[in-house]
Formats: C-alpha cells, sequence, structure tokens
C-alpha cells in the first residue's frame, strides 16, 4: 500500500481548504438571501395589515358617520 507524500498531503488539504471557502461563501449568500426574504416579508405583513385597516375602516364608516350625525 502506497502512502502519501507530504506534497500529497498538502495538495489535499489545499484542495480541502478551497472547497471550505467555498463552502463558507456559499453559506454566507444563503444567510443574505435568508434576511433579504425576512426583509420582504415584513414589508409584506405591514402592507396587508394597513389594507386591512382600509378595508374594516370602509366597512365602518357608513356607521362612524351614523353615530357622528346623531351627536
Amino acid at each position: 500500500m502506497l502512502q502519501p507524500s507530504e506534497v500529497d498531503i498538502q495538495i489535499e488539504v489545499a484542495v480541502l481548504k478551497n472547497r471550505l471557502d467555498h463552502i463558507d461563501e456559499s453559506i454566507h449568500n444563503v444567510r443574505d438571501q435568508i434576511e433579504e426574504v425576512e426583509q420582504r416579508v415584513m414589508r409584506l405583513e405591514r402592507t396587508t395589515y394597513m389594507l386591512l385597516g382600509g378595508l374594516i375602516l370602509i366597512q365602518v364608516w357608513p356607521s362612524l358617520q351614523g353615530m357622528l350625525g346623531t351627536l
């Protein structure tokens, strides 16, 4: 059975470090994408609640006018 030489080991270590760097970069990119999606979801939530509030106001507006008109 052949034993790997020091150079072979150094090459293998360099290859593994390069792969690790690529994996780290990919993880960082995925984290950035997740943060961006979280921000978009938060904006959509705010917009949804504002629209819902507007719809509720439109629904109760005639009742509010009637109540204020009797005062």
